[in-house]
């Protein structure tokens, strides 16, 4: 769980690297397709372009923002699983230790939920990362 803790954190830093050049870059640009737009010589021809090149920007700084947002809510959901992981495997402990009262099949039964908790974060870290794989494969459609 802590591997998928600290990919989880990789992919964000560097998620959160490209949503903050990509604002930079639409930021530039926008003075830019301003001062074109405003000109008496800009076709209607240019204007469609710029307008389709700022959607684009704009879609594209969208789409890093909804996958940060997915990768922030898996961060917190691997976070809680950890969390609890720690706290079953501390009341685990604790019940060994005093003896006064055995292992139920209740205990049994949380070690297994948070066994199945584990598989689904680290299943949907394998989902993220064959979306960023594909992404990369797909270049040309940007």
């Amino acid at each position: 769980m802590d591997e998928v803790l600290e990919l989880l954190d990789k992919i964000v830093k560097k998620l959160q690297n490209r949503l903050e050049e990509a604002k930079s870059v639409a930021s530039k640009k926008a003075t830019t397709y301003a001062q074109v737009l405003q000109s008496s010589t800009t076709t209607q021809e240019q204007k469609n372009q710029i307008a389709l090149s700022r959607n684009i920007e704009l879609e594209q700084i969208d789409r890093i923002t909804t996958q940060l947002s997915l990768l922030y809510s898996l961060q917190i959901f691997a976070f809680k699983v950890k969390v609890l992981e720690v706290s079953v495997g501390n009341i685990s402990k604790q019940i060994t230790h005093t003896e006064t009262i055995q292992k139920n099949s209740e205990m049994e039964d949380v070690k297994k939920n948070i066994d199945a908790l584990k598989i689904l974060v680290e299943a949907q870290h394998e989902a993220m990362k064959q979306v960023h794989e594909d992404q990369k494969t797909l270049n040309y459609i940007h």
